[in-house]
């Protein structure tokens, strides 16, 4: 049965002037545009009252475990709040955590989300004995806004082993991204089925809401015997309303094959064992020159290293995917993707060299960027501006001139790091943090739409026949609106694959039938 889409103005993404006046959808795909319902009286037809319709969106890099997780078990500690940080200090994030310890059931694990030990008047996070006063003993983990820093409580680190690791609770840079698979399993061990259920149902609208309709996963950890979790996740994600596309975080072979089967393409790498610096905010992103505090980012990986294990993956025609954020870790991937076949991604990759951007212009790898990350920095937390020369920060990616080379820039939200919220990164884009770099509505639009299809080699992304029949519908012309527009936007409503999106409730009976749904591949 053909269903006729009108009353709208769809664009199609094939160009920033190309919109069509109706949209024929046959079994999930587009069948064709400009079709009257008149001309066709045994089609369905959906009004869609004047709106404007644009292709379903791509996060092109998110943590989908985590996400569920956070939504489920995890209490936000900070929030900006009239411009500013708060709490701004560790007296306010105490009050925080006392409260959440007050109000949480005895034993249960406290997962503290969105610490900005940036923007705290100590500049730190707390240790393990302050976080034993505040929780009276309880298990806390606070997870630091940069991904790659945290602190526990001395339960939680007795729990998990790791006394000899962080004496004073502390995790940043290496210690942190190494131990991580100790943290999710015990997360899993923790979680209820109740609780995953919640966060299940809580991520899928919220993409939605977002008009978000594939989300790559980077999932796993290397330090784990076995990775229970993000076999559990890539179960559950053949299964999601949303398209799910793995990118598993493993160099082990064997955890790489347990999920494999699962997948409709080779890929490997994201952040964990793949990262090949760390973070700005905890000072361990390898640059050439000190922080200003005069600590030195350092890379992950020996070279000869780095390079076996790509090439490796490369030559069985895996793409690879790594994160990269320093110029010194940056340098260190494209000179090995300049030797080996296929094309990649470089994930973050915030601070390139000109070595690099020369490089990243002839070769055309992907490159997934996060810039409503350094919006917020640069309003609200002033983080780079604590760590960072200035000439340090004005060596942010070139967006512009990447894109004008005809380098596919993928928007993506690192979720839990930041929301889902693809207009945040787009106002990012649009409003950057180098002015000059700054991408016009079009060019954001696309590292949303056009960019995340073409990395992942599928028809999705454009409104064009014979692909498929993803989108969503909005009051604002996203390519004509003001930057300041696009805060607090939401779709009006998405569609995936032909059909209208239902928000999951978030009960254990949807759960269930959830699970019994038809698998596909991620």
């Amino acid at each position: 049965m053909k269903t006729i889409f009108h009353n709208a103005t769809f664009h199609t993404m094939e160009s920033e002037d190309d919109v069509r006046t109706s949209l024929t959808v046959e079994d999930g795909v587009i069948a064709g545009f400009d079709e009257t319902p008149t001309a066709c009286p045994s089609a369905q037809t959906v009004d869609l009252g004047g709106l404007h319709v644009f292709p379903a969106l791509i996060d092109a890099h998110l943590h989908l475990l985590d996400t569920i997780a956070l939504s489920s078990m995890g209490e936000a500690v900070c929030e900006i709040v009239h411009g500013r940080v708060e709490p701004h200090d560790l007296a306010g994030a105490e009050r925080k955590i006392r409260a959440l310890a007050t109000d949480a059931k005895p034993g249960s694990l406290l997962i503290c989300s969105n610490f900005i030990a940036a923007a705290m008047d100590e500049g730190r996070l707390p240790t393990r004995f302050e976080l034993d006063a505040w929780a009276r003993g309880a298990q806390v983990w606070v997870i630091n806004i940069d991904g790659h820093s945290g602190s526990c409580s001395s339960s939680l680190l007795e729990a998990l082993g790791l006394e000899d690791i962080a004496p004073d609770g502390v995790f940043s840079g290496p210690a942190h991204d190494a131990n991580l698979g100790a943290f999710t399993d015990h997360l899993a061990s923790s979680i209820t089925p109740k609780a995953l259920a919640r966060g299940i149902a809580h991520v899928c609208n919220e993409c939605a809401a977002f008009g978000i309709g594939t989300v790559c996963a980077l999932e796993g950890t290397d330090d784990s015997e076995r990775d229970r979790m993000a076999e559990l996740t890539a179960l559950i994600a053949q299964r999601l309303p949303l398209d799910v596309r793995l990118f598993p975080q493993y160099m082990d072979e064997k955890k790489l094959e347990a999920v494999r089967g699962r997948m409709g393409a080779a890929r490997v790498g994201g952040c964990m064992k793949w990262e090949l610096d760390g973070s700005v905010g905890s000072r361990t992103a390898a640059f050439a020159s000190p922080y200003l505090d005069g600590t030195q980012g350092a890379l992950y990986f020996d070279d000869a290293e780095l390079r076996r294990t790509v090439e490796g993956f490369a030559a069985r025609g895996f793409m690879v995917s790594a994160h990269a954020i320093g110029e010194a870790a940056i340098d260190q991937l494209v000179d090995i993707y300049d030797d080996v076949p296929g094309r990649h991604r470089i994930d973050h990759c915030e601070f390139p060299s000109d070595h690099a951007i020369e490089r990243i212009c002839a070769t055309k790898p992907f490159v997934t960027v996060q810039p409503g990350y350094a919006w917020i920095d640069q309003r609200f937390l002033h983080g780079y501006e604590r760590y960072l020369s200035a000439d340090q920060i004005a060596r942010q990616v070139p967006l512009a001139r990447l894109a004008a080379a005809g380098v596919p820039l993928c928007g993506s939200s690192d979720s839990p790091v930041q929301s889902v919220d693809p207009f945040l990164q787009m106002r990012g884009m649009r409003e950057f943090s180098v002015p000059e770099q700054s991408l016009s509505a079009y060019q954001a639009l696309e590292t949303y739409t056009v960019n995340g299809g073409a990395m992942l080699g599928e028809r999705k992304g454009l409104l064009r026949e014979g692909w498929e029949a993803s989108f969503f519908t909005c009051e604002q012309n996203l390519l004509t609106c003001a930057p300041s527009d696009l805060e607090g936007l939401r779709a009006a409503g998405t569609w995936l694959h032909g059909k209208r999106y239902r928000p999951l409730p978030e009960g254990l009976g949807a759960f269930a039938r959830l699970l019994a749904t038809r698998a596909r591949k991620v």
